[in-house]
């Protein structure tokens, strides 16, 4: 079955549908002048007005079909947010303009109006697990920037801007969101700091406009002189994780450069082709007539399937968004073939399957589970119903945070507001320590009732109460493998369970599509970790690409723009900046005696490479990073590639299985199965993808390391023997063509791809990809969440590419506040009610107030500013409500305690990676903190306990004095009003023409008037809220009731408006 790529497929709109788009990638064999894809090509031609007419097409598609309605589409530039940081000495892409000009956005712009409300936010949530993201929690680096800056309330607020902008990217991803996209999808000018924050932030970390397509250039004004030498940045590799990283680059260079600075990204590639272990070999023994005009029949000798598109595949975007690549989606296997040939009962097969997978859950009970450390969660019913949360109590996210971890959250928030549902949560921590289980009906049960619930007869002398007996193996080591483990398994189910030969071989079968998966025998991973990426599996069915999976290579290198590639560029050495402060730049010397010098160089080479120290680099790299490239592993698998006449296999089956003999024949050792389950274990049918009859038998775990070493001829005759064997009632013919991959002895990869071996620690994939100075590292093996993959490698690219943007540009810079206050009436208590007052820029709500504001209006609020100045001469300010500090006894250990905490993280952070200089994040010492207070015994959370109840005693007292003073400062203001309007009635003080210099006049009476109410902060009141000439206002101002009324919940333990406010009428 086909697919083909249409801008309706999923992660798009449902509604419509479209033809298959053509592909950007021709390739033609005719005498057009046109060029075809060969292995000798270091890169194939290709057109690049496809893209702009792709641009043009899905323009029209969404003013016709309504993609994103509610909108206008804007092709604007982009405005920069960020400039270099000072301290760095390379000239990097430089921001414009930090600060916005809001005026020029529309908050809801990108919302579409007619949809409602709860089907946009469930597509936001959909987008949000399409783009790797929790629609419901904060990413780690998200929180590490905004944990200081947002209050914990607004989480809520922020999910839903970021969310809504990763909607517009996944339903269109041929299209590149734009600031003024992202900025509309704030529901209000008070967000929209948030949304030039998860714009920026999306955009740097690769969630947002990655791959193949056109990124607006800013807009910056042509600057007279010379032109400087931007940062030289080169990649050192032309796979998936090099062109990812280097067309990233590209991308943020031209969003983030100025018009003074051209900056240059150089890929290296020791090849004479691109896409590294992608690699579609062309098949030139047969024509194909099957394939779609462009294409020529290619063989996959490395990377193959792409394992789903659904919850977060980047390739989604980019085969099927943005490509539009045709692909063919793989159906399970269908059929076993017995070393005699004949199929294998389905239901053996599938008893067999489970008890293979049973003991593979049995021995998952000794995975490591490593520490997660919880993250800002916001209230998931607001989320999935898509409103916000306006209010707030004045604690950010670290605040909230550290008291969470300590358990005194009642300590800050009182109990009855946690009940009315405005709340913030927190993700779950999940198990840590030492090795636990997956508590699934492996584990529930015994060995022997498991068994036979799967339809299995117990041996004699065995009861279902009988189980595996396991931990004297599993804890023999502590770098035990999975292998041993497992082996052992086997053998106590051999007692157990009537086990022939056959059930050997089926079982073994499933051992080798496992070393498959790990490019290794599973004597080599580790116990604990071998599936440490579990959870981040991505969903949908497999499938390949119809016409060679290089074609997703060859789109990254030359779209939108070529990327400047140099192949034949084999890299002997690496001299860099262990300090990346700038003191030098990086020398990357080639064989051929060329050398570049680069400001910042990313490493892109597989982890087989770094294993065979084939490169040199000066300085060495250090102990830390040595070790991780030392105790993982790096394994290979090998393909054999048959084309044939005809085909004699079932054509409607993608594969088929063999069991293999083990090297005595029907032995039920199972050390005797290793050396050859691997070998010709499983065939791949790739007629729908090369359009001619093609097989690919793969070599697995120790079949893997043979076929480097064994002769083609004897390979070939020994697979062919094997298809008559299984095909004996048709004709079977020598092959045409044969190809076999031999990638352990390819010099630029040593291997296929990277595994968890038995020595490795929890670590490792994370210190695989630390930078060192201005070096980085990229490539499946520094991707912890998804290696061994292409789409891991991709993503590692993305990573690094962040890297060196924040390198250059520094962090992403912060308003303060981020979030403004409401914008209300002017305060006579004293009590600031808008973060923007005393600030000399408004926002834009008060300057689309003032220019609304008719001259009846201005002379009103003119009139009020004059009548509180009178006030605040006559009588001063209100006491300053007091401060609360000291309340929160876990604050008060944390000041005491933190420096011993941290010490003992970093010890435990030292033992666990090997790195001498390893340090722990300020999010575990804080985690580590919380515990070590839940934990203290009475005699020490005593001091601070008591401490706490004095300062709040201490504040409640301090608030009695402060409310009686206030009603007191009240009473007496009223006086005043009514004193200062019986004198200055309303038409006669307008008449006399005094407004102008009332201001002036209350500052010479009253020393800081101007600061208490500030002209920039009054807003048009609604006629109804403004006193009538000559009389006093009937009650304080709203915003001064609210401020008393929470200061008397306070004490009161709730947050209530409606009950205190009555009291405060005058």
């Amino acid at each position: 079955m086909e697919a083909a790529a249409a801008i309706g497929t999923q992660g798009r709109d449902k509604t419509y549908e479209m033809a298959p788009l053509t592909p950007y990638l021709q390739t033609k064999t005719g005498t057009n002048g046109s060029f075809a894809f060969l292995p000798s090509d270091p890169v194939a031609p290709m057109s690049t007005k496809t893209l702009s007419l792709r641009h043009r097409m899905a323009r029209r598609c969404q003013l016709r079909l309504g993609l994103r309605l509610g909108q206008k589409k804007s092709t604007s530039p982009l405005p920069l947010l960020q400039s270099i940081s000072s301290s760095s000495s390379t000239t990097g892409p430089r921001a414009i303009n930090g600060e916005f000009d809001f005026t020029k956005y529309r908050p809801r712009s990108s919302i579409p109006a007619r949809l409602p409300t709860g089907v946009y936010a469930q597509q936001c949530v959909a987008a949000a697990y399409a783009c790797r993201l929790s629609p419901y929690t904060l990413h780690k680096k998200e929180q590490e920037a905004l944990q200081d800056h947002l209050c914990h309330l607004h989480v809520t607020v922020y999910l839903n801007i970021r969310n809504g902008i990763l909607r517009l990217w996944t339903r269109n991803p041929m299209v590149s969101v734009t600031k003024e996209e992202a900025m509309g999808c704030a529901k209000d000018y008070r967000w929209m700091n948030l949304a030039s924050f998860a714009y920026e932030w999306l955009v740097r970390n690769g969630y947002i406009n990655f791959g193949c397509l056109e990124i607006p250039a800013a807009l910056v004004a042509p600057k007279k002189g010379r032109r400087k030498e931007g940062p030289v940045i080169v990649v050192i590799g032309a796979g998936m994780a090099g062109l990812g990283c280097a067309r990233q680059l590209e991308g943020l260079f031209h969003q983030y450069r100025d018009s003074s600075t051209s900056p240059r990204v150089i890929v290296l590639e020791g090849r004479r082709r691109i896409g590294g272990r992608i690699y579609s070999h062309p098949l030139r023994s047969l024509q194909s007539s099957e394939l779609a005009p462009g294409l020529v029949p290619k063989a996959e000798m490395g990377a193959q399937i792409i394992v789903g598109f659904d919850h977060g595949n980047p390739l989604d975007q980019i085969v099927r968004g943005q490509l539009a690549l045709r692909y063919h989606l793989l159906r399970d296997i269908s059929t076993i073939y017995d070393i005699d040939g004949s199929p294998v009962d389905e239901m053996r097969d599938a008893m067999d399957e489970r008890l293979y997978n049973d003991v593979l859950d049995r021995s998952g009970f000794y995975r490591h589970k490593s520490v997660i450390l919880p993250s800002a969660e916001g209230d998931r019913e607001l989320i999935d119903s898509g409103r916000d949360i306006s209010t707030s109590d004045g604690l950010t996210i670290r605040q909230y945070e550290e008291a969470r971890a300590a358990g005194t959250i009642g300590l800050l928030l009182p109990s009855k507001r946690g009940r009315r549902g405005v709340g913030h949560k927190t993700a779950d921590i999940k198990p840590t320590g030492a090795p636990v289980a997956d508590l699934d009906s492996s584990e529930e049960h015994p060995a022997a009732l498991t068994c036979q619930m799967m339809g299995w007869r117990l041996n004699s002398g065995f009861s279902a109460n009988d189980t595996l007996q396991l931990d004297h193996i599993a804890k023999a080591s502590n770098f035990q493998t999975l292998g041993a483990v497992m082996d052992e398994g086997i053998r106590q189910y051999q007692r157990m369970l009537p086990l022939t030969p056959k059930d050997m071989r089926l079982l073994n079968w499933h051992f080798a599509n496992l070393e498959y998966a790990n490019a290794t025998n599973i004597g080599n991973l580790s116990l604990s970790g071998w599936d440490q990426d579990m959870g981040n599996e991505f969903e949908g069915e497999h499938s390949q690409v119809i016409g060679g999976y290089q074609q997703v290579p060859y789109g990254l290198w030359s779209l939108p723009t070529k990327l400047d590639v140099r192949t034949n560029k084999i890299v002997s050495k690496i001299s860099y900046d262990p300090t990346g402060l700038g003191k030098r730049r990086t020398v990357v010397h080639c064989e051929d005696g060329d050398s570049f010098v680069a400001d910042k160089v990313v490493f892109t080479g597989s982890l087989g490479v770094l294993k065979h120290g084939s490169i040199e680099f000066s300085p060495s790299l250090p102990d830390w990073k040595r070790g991780a490239i030392d105790r993982l592993g790096f394994g290979v698998m090998n393909k054999v590639i048959l084309v044939f006449e005809k085909p004699f296999w079932d054509t409607e089956r993608d594969m088929f299985g063999l069991l293999r003999e083990p090297i005595h024949p029907d032995s039920m050792a199972q050390e005797d199965y290793s050396a050859n389950r691997g070998r010709f274990y499983l065939f791949w049918n790739c007629m729908k993808t090369t359009g001619l009859p093609v097989l690919i038998a793969l070599m697995a775990g120790d079949a893997a390391h043979q076929a480097e070493r064994i002769p083609d001829a004897e390979i070939i005759a020994e697979v062919t023997s094997q298809l008559r064997n299984v095909f004996k009632h048709t004709s079977v013919p020598d092959p045409l063509e044969t190809i076999i991959t031999r990638w352990r002895s390819d010099r630029f990869t040593r291997g296929s791809y990277s595994y968890v071996a038995a020595q490795s620690l929890p670590g490792d994939y994370d210190l695989m990809a630390q930078s060192i100075g201005n070096l980085h590292f990229a490539g499946e093996a520094t991707c912890g969440t998804h290696p061994a993959t292409v789409h891991g490698a991709y993503l590692s690219g993305l990573r690094a590419a962040s890297e060196v943007i924040e390198s250059l540009l520094g962090p992403i810079e912060l308003p303060n506040p981020l979030v403004p206050e409401k914008v209300t009436k002017p305060d006579p208590t004293g009590t600031p009610t808008s973060s923007t007052a005393g600030r000399k820029r408004k926002n834009p709500l008060e300057l689309a107030a003032e220019a609304t504001k008719s001259p009846e209006t201005a002379r009103h609020e003119a009139y009020e500013q004059a009548m509180w100045a009178a006030v605040h001469a006559e009588i001063g300010p209100p006491v300053p409500r007091p401060s609360r500090s000291g309340l929160n006894p876990f604050l008060l250990y944390q000041k005491d305690y933190w420096g011993k905490c941290r010490a003992q993280c970093d010890d435990a952070r030292r033992a666990a990676t090997g790195n001498p200089n390893a340090s722990a994040a300020r999010d575990e010492i804080r985690h580590a903190l919380g515990l070590m207070w839940r934990q203290a015994p009475e005699g020490v959370k005593w001091p601070y306990l008591s401490k706490a109840e004095a300062n709040r005693m201490l504040h409640a007292d301090q608030m009695t004095h402060w409310r009686q003073s206030v009603r007191e400062w009240e009473r007496k203001s009223v006086e005043v009003q009514k004193r200062w309007c019986a004198a200055h009635p309303f038409e006669t003080w307008v008449a006399s023409g005094v407004e102008g210099s009332s201001k002036r006049v209350a500052t010479d009476h009253a020393d800081g008037i101007a600061d208490v109410v500030p002209p920039t902060t009054v807003a048009a009141a609604p006629a109804s809220d403004r006193p009538a000439p000559g009389s006093a206002p009937k009650s304080v101002p709203q915003s001064a009731k609210h401020d008393l009324a929470v200061s008397n919940a306070e004490m009161d333990g709730a947050y209530s408006f409606a009950d205190s406010s009555a009291n405060l009428e005058l």
